[in-house]
């Protein structure tokens, strides 16, 4: 199945000739959409693979009317433009878009541009995931030593009585300890 590509152009006639060099690539054009319509909600209805901009006056708008890097569907995204502008670099990384292209677009490059932007946000995700699984862990650990501090405090245990304390009673209710652990602080007003 060939990538799906959705393609927001200013220009109908460069549209046309990035979307005819597109497919020439194996691409298949999803849709075609102009920068001023709700690009956001147009992601949602089409979910390409990929999206391509190619917007010559750089506009910020568009960037922003995208916003996948934070949007529950992220989308690998490339910029095609022929301004070379700071801030915008800046706002289209913080948009998401790798890569930026500055220049002049060649039907041949095409391809490699799309597979960069596709790993690259591959590579993104999963650190991005990576992350989110580090925290996650962080704050249950964090959770637990709060908890067995409060029952040492409060019952003059030790520290290995405190851990089986916590994980005695998740194995009698079938949960993570570390939920138990949660709920234990909550319940004593410590979360």
């Amino acid at each position: 199945m060939a990538t799906r590509v959705m393609l927001v152009d200013e220009s109908p006639d460069r549209a046309v000739w990035l979307g005819d060099a597109l497919n020439d690539a194996g691409y298949e054009v999803a849709c075609t959409v102009k920068a001023d319509e709700d690009l956001y909600q147009r992601v949602l209805d089409i979910q390409p693979d990929v999206i391509i901009v190619e917007a010559r006056s750089g506009r910020r708008d568009i960037l922003e009317g995208l916003g996948t890097r934070h949007s529950p569907y992220p989308k690998p995204v490339v910029l095609f433009t022929e301004h070379s502008d700071p801030e915008l670099m800046q706002a289209a990384t913080a948009a998401g878009v790798s890569p930026y292209v500055v220049g002049g677009l060649s039907a041949e490059g095409v391809r490699s541009i799309i597979n960069v932007a596709i790993n690259q946000f591959h590579q993104y995700e999963q650190l991005r995931h990576e992350l989110v699984d580090a925290r996650t862990r962080l704050e249950h650990q964090r959770q637990m030593e709060q908890a067995k501090c409060f029952l040492m405090e409060r019952d003059g245990i030790s520290e290995n009585d405190a851990y089986h304390m916590l994980r005695r009673t998740a194995m009698e209710r079938g949960r993570p300890i570390s939920d138990i652990a949660r709920a234990f602080l909550r319940a004593n007003g410590r979360a």
